[in-house]
């Protein structure tokens, strides 16, 4: 689990992530446990990029905005 400190959105986006990662049964170990598979670069960078615009308010394929939380 990462232990970022601050805050913005990229704080934000950074825990979404990690929430995103437990539900799909992924982990950031080399050596996952049973059941987890490791998240590699590609699925890193493309899930932080997508929770990121998803904190900024971006919706993909829609001009609506998030709900402000």
């Amino acid at each position: 689990m990462l232990n970022p400190t601050g805050e913005g959105p990229e704080i934000v986006a950074l825990a979404l992530m990690e929430r995103i990662a437990r539900s799909e049964g992924r982990q950031f170990d080399h050596k996952p446990e049973i059941g987890m598979s490791t998240a590699d670069r590609q699925w890193i960078l493309a899930t932080y990029f997508d929770c990121l615009q998803a904190v900024k308010g971006h919706r993909f394929g829609s001009e609506e905005k998030a709900p402000q939380l």
